[in-house]
């Protein structure tokens, strides 16, 4: 007994585990190159197809952004010189309103100085006529008093008609 299983051990050790057998290593193959084919003809144009239509939908969208680009640049563009366009009008219109309102201010600012000058030119006329007519007024009683004050402070009476040349020469030197 002791023999039989000395010789059952070295059969076991006579075949290697490591190395396959022929029968393994043909079933082996032929399910490696049956999955080879089914990935390689059937499984993989699908993917590819969509993965390039995939590539070609983000290159047109690509195309399509710089396109908007461009399109907005020139947009930009536009709007910029509308822009610079209406400012530029914008300016002249003020700068007009500006010249237009100075003239008028000047045109007011003028004829108010013209009215004013009439009305000074009116009060000064005024009151040198109210100067005269007081004047003229009070030339016969100043001549009176100054005739009376003359004639108290020399002790004798002096005529109003030698007094009032003298009073009338002072009120005129006076204005």
């Amino acid at each position: 007994m002791i023999a039989s299983v000395i010789l059952a051990a070295e059969e076991v050790e006579a075949k290697n585990p490591i190395l396959p057998e022929l029968s393994e290593m043909f079933w082996g193959a032929i399910a490696f190159f049956s999955l080879w084919a089914l990935v390689k003809f059937v499984l993989l144009p699908p993917v590819l197809n969509v993965m390039n239509e995939r590539e070609d939908r983000i290159r047109g969208d690509l195309d399509a952004a710089d396109a908007a680009r461009a399109r907005q640049g020139s947009a930009a563009s536009e709007v910029s010189d509308q822009l610079a366009g209406s400012r530029a009008e914008a300016a002249q219109i003020v700068d007009a309103a500006r010249a237009e309102a100075e003239a008028e201010r000047a045109a007011i600012i003028g004829a108010a100085e013209a009215e004013v000058a009439s009305m000074k030119a009116d009060a000064e006329a005024e009151i040198a006529a109210s100067r005269a007519e007081a004047m003229s007024g009070i030339a016969p009683s100043v001549a009176e008093v100054a005739a009376d004050a003359a004639g108290r402070v020399m002790n004798r009476q002096i005529p109003l008609s030698s007094a009032q040349p003298v009073v009338d020469r002072f009120l005129s030197n006076s204005n």
